[in-house]
């Protein structure tokens, strides 16, 4: 924000800033918050897997911007390298090394109370397995 009477530029939080670069360099940074969910995807009494992912807050959707996977699956740890989550549950994951697959999609429609009902599957098949998967909070898992 700048103020017109004084030519004082100010961040996201009030705080002055130096000049218009520094005022810019705050807008950009206000735009890509980040933030941590934790989710538990459900498929029978053995699949149980812990998703921690990192966010972006300012976005609605919200865009995945990292994470990981813990927990039954093959292999544990895998990365989550995108998605988003909403109404919908988005999620790409990898795995490198070893006899495990290498990705996994995971999507799902939201449901009340607060889960994801849909499918998973791997390398390239979103729809082998069904699903449910619980929102945990807004703190790492």
């Amino acid at each position: 924000m700048v103020d017109t009477k004084t030519n004082q530029f100010f961040d996201a939080q009030g705080s002055p800033v130096a000049d218009q670069a520094a005022w810019m360099d705050a807008i950009k940074a206000s735009v890509v918050g980040e933030a941590t969910a934790c989710f538990e995807l459900h498929n029978g009494a053995n699949v149980v897997w812990e998703i921690q992912l990192t966010f972006n807050p300012n976005t609605y959707p919200f865009h995945v911007l990292g994470g990981e996977i813990r927990g039954t699956i093959c292999g544990p740890p895998w990365t989550v390298t995108s998605g988003y989550f909403s109404t919908m549950l988005v999620l790409e994951g990898f795995h490198s090394g070893g006899p495990c697959a290498s990705q996994v999609d995971i999507v799902g429609n939201f449901q009340t109370p607060s889960s994801y009902a849909g499918t998973y599957g791997f390398d390239g098949n979103r729809t082998a397995f069904p699903h449910t998967t619980l929102f945990k909070g807004w703190t790492p898992c």
